[in-house]
């Protein structure tokens, strides 16, 4: 962490209630409320001229505090650290009117912008869905930010309760944002009300101004972006979710026994679903090169900034020990692993800057945002869901990307995914699951069945999330990322 020092103060004042000095005293007190703070001088005179000296300190542009600024440890210097190490330097710059309406201007920006580029995708004949679905999610947005229910007609996870997959989604972001990203809820909630045909805008009020001070802006804007594709797919004939095998009634079981039976249920979906597009296309390309193989490693690198946030969640919980101490050696198992991302990026010839300019494809970000949500309100599956992260016991995992194991064949692939690849594979991270539910005494049989769901929930969005690569990196004959409202970014940071 970064030591404070007045030096940082962009517009320093002194604040005391008083600097009391008598003309034959040597020693000066400053008042400041009930605290008296005395300052003793070699003699009156060099008392009297110190108390004309920090009178001009109530000045932010007093010549006094360059000297302050320049004088190092000693001297001046000494006198503004202890000035402000008893808190007597306050900040006289108020650029909070200014700086308050320019984030409300830029939401507003990104709001509008975001539903111009996605009606502008839209074939005219789902327009009028479009509305629709956005009418009945300001709805549930709404209910998001007024409870902590996960949906208002019951589990957006379930296929039961909600066929439609996009607007499942959706659902699970607002639960998602009401713990993690409150203004963007907000935001949302007054995008879908101006897609639905009313002229919302974000309200006054204090809970605005404390979300506008503390939460990012380039986040707000992935997921506004993320809810916008979501809304748009959700009118479309793929947004019907995928066929899956029952989920088994089952009596209570030990904690490994399920996952073996979570494990079965899970290659047994995966069969029922094929090969993803993903894998589809990057084997018809032989050994040949293409954007489409530099596109989960891009991904894979937002995925992997945010990824400790999936643990995060499950360091505070009171665990059973071993259980606690493995989520905290996988939390530190974790940490700084987007370095290995962004060198792999480096050596394609992508830049910092345009990654960081970058808006992660809106499946992706969806992936981090669910798996963290799991673990915010559903510890037993998020237990699970490392599975979908990491690979199913018994597979390699053989897949930088960690969302899925596939096979390849492209040697450009191979030799980019390794360093990631056998990290995972020496840290044995496709055993957490086991490991985990091996400490795990009991899963009763409703919980069983909601886990079951949210899982195959969270393997339709990593399938999705693969052929969202395919679709935006399959098509391009050089190398873009995604910019904002979806724009063509280059790999240098600049527009495509």
């Amino acid at each position: 962490m970064d030591l404070w020092t007045f030096h940082r103060y962009a517009d320093p004042r002194l604040c005391v209630d008083a600097i009391e000095h008598a003309p034959d005293a040597s020693a000066i007190a400053l008042t400041q409320g009930d605290a008296k703070y005395v300052l003793a001088l070699d003699d009156p005179a060099s008392a009297t001229r110190m108390a004309a000296e920090l009178a001009t300190l109530r000045d932010g542009g007093a010549p006094l505090w360059d000297l302050m600024r320049e004088a190092g440890a000693d001297g001046w210097g000494a006198l503004g650290a202890f000035l402000d190490g008893r808190a007597l330097i306050g900040e006289g710059h108020d650029g909070i009117r200014q700086t308050l309406a320019a984030r409300i201007a830029a939401i507003d920006a990104c709001i509008d912008g975001t539903i111009a580029a996605i009606r502008a995708d839209l074939p005219t004949h789902r327009l009028d869905r479009l509305v629709a679905h956005a009418a009945v999610l300001r709805i549930e947005s709404d209910m998001a930010l007024a409870s902590a229910t996960l949906g208002t007609t019951g589990d957006p996870f379930d296929a039961d309760v909600q066929p439609n997959f996009h607007l499942g989604l959706i659902i699970a972001e607002f639960a998602y944002f009401r713990n993690s990203a409150p203004l963007t809820l907000i935001a949302a909630g007054v995008m879908l009300a101006r897609i639905a045909g009313d002229q919302a805008a974000l309200p006054e009020s204090d809970a605005i101004v404390e979300a506008l001070a503390l939460y990012d802006p380039r986040d707000l804007e992935s997921h506004l972006w993320l809810i916008a594709r979501a809304l748009a797919d959700s009118t479309g004939d793929a947004a019907l979710r995928f066929a899956v095998p029952p989920i088994p009634n089952l009596p209570t079981l030990s904690g490994l026994e399920f996952m073996r039976r979570v494990e079965m249920l899970t290659r047994s979906t995966l069969g029922k679903w094929g090969e993803n597009p993903y894998v589809t296309m990057l084997d018809a390309l032989g050994d040949r090169w293409s954007p489409l193989i530099a596109g989960p490693f891009i991904e894979q690198y937002h995925v992997t900034c945010r990824f400790v946030e999936i643990i995060a969640p499950n360091l505070s919980r009171r665990l059973v020990a071993p259980l606690r101490a493995m989520m905290f050696r996988y939390f530190g198992e974790e940490v700084g692993h987007e370095a290995l991302e962004s060198t792999t990026c480096e050596t394609l010839g992508i830049t910092q800057a345009a990654l960081d300019r970058a808006v992660p494809l809106p499946l992706h970000f969806a992936f981090v945002d669910l798996l963290t949500l799991m673990a915010q309100v559903d510890p037993v599956t998020s237990c699970a869901s490392v599975m979908v992260i990491e690979g199913v016991f018994g597979e390699p995992p053989k897949m930088s990307l960690r969302l899925a194991s596939v096979a390849r064949t492209n040697p450009a692939f191979s030799d980019l995914a390794g360093d990631h690849d056998e990290l995972n594979e020496d840290l044995n991270h496709n055993s957490i699951s086991r490991d985990a539910f091996e400490h795990i005494v009991a899963i009763p049989p409703a919980t069983q069945a909601r886990v079951m769901r949210r899982i195959l929930f969270l393997l339709e969005l990593n399938h999705r999330a693969w052929g969202g690569i395919a679709d935006f990196y399959g098509s391009q004959t050089s190398l873009h990322l995604q910019g904002p409202l979806g724009r063509p970014l280059a790999p240098g940071g600049g527009s495509a």
